[in-house]
């Protein structure tokens, strides 16, 4: 099958090479979200910052949705029009060491006491931001790199290593990062975080990307009006949107709708801490099982439904159901999430052009962040005004329309 006029590329390094180095990277990055997003507000509160200074950490989000408008120059710098040689890893271990000097720094410099929380909270949240800015770029070629070095049949077990490595940085990086803060303080947590990354790009450091092979020697312009104009990424648009929509608008309910059951905030924690990472990291590994022995858009609408089939009995139980049944159909949803996202992401992956697979796929995941904010905030207001039941079963509806849509693709295709 020949792609935008190019034969289609070529096996890359194997999954045995690629996988710990993409785990590696995705790991890392998912630290510096979790860190700058979930562990920050909280530690800015402690130290006296007023709730307006720490609800600012939101604006850490907007490097990962606004990364598709540079990441065509990002892919021009990765694949070098007219020339054989591959730059993503130079580009994401680049974007690695910058960020774990940026840590650096500022653990030095908390260490030294001259940048406090209390103090010098703008400072701090302007070189959390340029860390954040640098690891959303990174994420382009990191993208890239994976799409292309994994054959088609070995993208799940790539999806697998990147949902499951958000899981296990998000758990290091909010958890972890507060627990070393609270024990040593946060200078020393900045210190280890910084020391994290530079250890977890080690295995794409052991690695030699191959260069392209000579067929893909073409005189090509990365850009998004590329992208926008295949058909390809327009139905993944759509598909996409409409496959998230419904945890985009929930899963920001999930913590106060058990706390408002009357769960403890400090059992919510342990149950976030334990429930989350377990179930989505089995979900991701399920996931990963389903695309190996099918692929495309069938996977998808299987777990697509399942999704549906877990919000739709949340928002029947919303109203009468002992909190235990309640955490427990939370903890599915973050297992169907985690299917979801694998399942999800391989089929993206097919989508994108092998002329710039860094921009198709950073497109999708830009988008999808953007929803993540429109939903949280939608979400929020239905929750307040209608009631629990009335978000959880609108996603529900959205959902099952998302499933039918996506298996009438999946029959049109076959």
């Amino acid at each position: 099958m020949r792609i935008d006029g190019v034969p289609p590329a070529s096996p890359g390094l194997g999954a045995r090479q690629v996988l710990p180095a993409v785990a590696g990277i995705y790991v890392s990055q998912t630290v510096v979200t979790a860190m700058t997003t979930q562990a920050l507000p909280s530690l800015l509160r402690d130290a006296g910052a007023s709730l307006q200074v720490a609800g600012l950490t939101a604006l850490l989000w907007i490097p990962w949705g606004l990364r598709f408008l540079w990441a065509p120059v990002v892919e021009r710098c990765r694949l070098p029009a007219g020339r054989l040689q591959r730059r993503s890893r130079t580009l994401v271990l680049g974007g690695q060491w910058l960020i774990a000097a940026v840590l650096l720094c500022l653990g030095l410099a908390a260490l030294a006491g001259h940048l406090s929380l209390a103090d010098h909270a703008g400072l701090v949240l302007a070189g959390l931001l340029l860390a954040a800015l640098v690891a959303a770029t990174t994420d382009v070629a990191s993208d890239g790199f994976t799409i292309e070095q994994l054959a088609s049949q070995q993208r799940g077990w790539g999806n697998v290593a990147q949902v499951g490595g958000s899981y296990v940085g998000a758990m290091l990086g909010a958890g972890g990062f507060l627990l070393v803060a609270g024990t040593l303080g946060w200078a020393q947590a900045l210190l280890a975080a910084a020391l994290a990354i530079v250890l977890l790009s080690t295995p794409m450091m052991l690695l030699r990307e191959p260069p392209r092979d000579r067929a893909w020697m073409v005189d090509h312009r990365p850009g998004l009006l590329h992208a926008l104009r295949r058909p390809e990424v327009r139905m993944g648009l759509l598909l996409m949107l409409l496959c998230s929509v419904g945890v985009r608008l929930t899963l920001g309910m999930f913590g106060p709708f058990l706390l408002d059951k009357g769960l403890s905030l400090e059992a919510l924690g342990w149950l976030f801490g334990s429930l989350h990472i377990g179930a989505g990291l089995t979900g991701a590994f399920l996931g990963g099982v389903l695309v190996r022995f099918s692929s495309g858009w069938k996977v998808v609408w299987i777990t697509v439904s399942l999704k549906a089939c877990v919000l739709a009995a949340l928002a029947l139980a919303a109203s009468t159901a002992s909190l235990n049944v309640l955490m427990g159909l939370v903890g599915l949803m973050f297992a169907a999430m985690g299917l979801v996202w694998v399942a999800l992401y391989s089929a993206l992956m097919e989508q994108t052009s092998p002329l710039q697979s860094g921009v198709d796929f950073t497109l999708f995941q830009s988008a999808d962040a953007l929803l993540a904010v429109a939903g949280g905030v939608g979400g929020g207001w239905l929750a307040q005004h209608l009631g629990y039941g009335a978000c959880f079963g609108l996603a529900a509806a959205l959902t099952t329309g998302a499933t039918m849509l996506v298996a009438r693709v999946d029959s049109i295709k076959r």
